[in-house]
């Protein structure tokens, strides 16, 4: 069905992390089928087996298009280990893709997403989202969610003692091109360079690690864009959650996440990020300029009206002294947002 050739340089590297996860190979399967020229993806995959519970992966290890990085789960330190690990096997393609292990994509993703890519207004654009769900009815029958068009994202926490807001699904997007405020980790479309400019910080965890990459994206120079049309779906767990590496304990959790959240600290707020090299703050842009353009005041972890309700950065958040007395604390937005007093602009 894709008759349309697809230059060579257009090569596509995706990155994925997986933790044991069943959905992979249905994920590479359908990543092959809808891709326009599926002779174009290189897929760079750091796998995280359990030794009692195998999963065949065969299929896809005699395939030169897959490369692997394999650990056990008592070897894994978590996502943005298992990430960077993944970005590691990037070889010079010219655009790459991160997602998770549990996707669906949409026919001809590859080349959309190259041609959105090539004609955002920026000199190094990141087109990024919190990918729409789609799960399997009773009868085993694909269902996405429609409804949710191409989710804007918006804050719906930013309590102590973390100093990273937590990002989820607003309102549909009606901006173009729609500007995004973050980099979501389940979907993550860029240049290749993005792997060696931004490679993921392996001591980082769970909470924080998108903000982390998001200010050191824009600091690196990268624009944020949302897509102008769903080409990749997220899965929704509906019979409970994937195996995840908090699976270690308690204990393993608190002690990886003080670690991040330390990490988190030293990137926002200490005099310099560099001893964090190479997962400190570009120099392309500051991190004030992104506060600006996202409309978060960092230190006192308040935000704009915006950032709660899913509106668009035009092109920055923050245009006068005015803007930053508009800010908001969380619970300040949930008791606005609970009494439909505060709604997109």
């Amino acid at each position: 069905p894709h008759t349309r050739p697809m230059p060579t340089e257009r090569s596509l590297f995706v990155a994925i992390a997986s933790y044991t996860d069943p959905e992979l190979p249905r994920t590479l399967r359908d990543a092959l089928e809808m891709a326009r020229a599926p002779d174009r993806l290189r897929f760079g995959i750091c796998w995280q087996a359990d030794p009692a519970q195998p999963i065949d992966l065969g299929a896809f290890r005699g395939d030169r298009r897959f490369r692997f990085v394999d650990a056990t789960i008592r070897e894994s330190r978590g996502g943005p280990w298992a990430r960077n690990r993944a970005q590691s096997l990037w070889r010079g393609e010219p655009y790459t893709l991160q997602v998770d292990s549990h996707m669906k994509f949409e026919r001809e993703w590859d080349a959309k997403l190259i041609d959105m890519l090539e004609s955002m207004p920026a000199a190094k654009p990141l087109i990024s989202m919190n990918s729409p769900l789609f799960h399997y009815d009773e009868a085993g029958v694909l269902q996405r969610r429609h409804d949710m068009g191409v989710p804007t994202t918006v804050v719906r926490d930013w309590s102590p003692p973390g100093w990273s807001p937590w990002f989820d699904f607003g309102p549909p997007n009606t901006q173009k091109a729609g500007r995004n405020r973050f980099v979501s980790g389940n979907f993550a479309f860029a240049r290749g360079q993005w792997n060696v400019e931004v490679p993921q910080d392996p001591d980082h965890y769970y909470w924080g690690e998108e903000l982390s990459v998001t200010v050191r994206s824009f600091t690196w120079g990268y624009d944020f864009f949302l897509p102008t049309e769903v080409v990749v779906w997220h899965m929704d767990h509906r019979q409970g959650p994937p195996r995840r590496h908090w699976e270690h304990g308690d204990d393993v959790v608190r002690a990886r996440n003080a670690v991040a959240q330390e990490r988190l600290r030293r990137l926002l707020f200490a005099d310099s990020a560099d001893s964090l090299l190479p997962y400190g703050l570009g120099h392309a842009r500051s991190l004030r300029e992104y506060e600006l353009y996202a409309g978060l005041d960092l230190a006192r972890r308040r935000a704009h009206p915006d950032v709660f309700t899913g509106a668009n950065p035009d092109p920055v958040t923050i245009r006068s002294p005015a803007d930053w007395d508009r800010c908001l604390a969380w619970e300040e937005a949930k008791r606005l947002l609970d009494a439909g007093e505060l709604a997109m602009r």
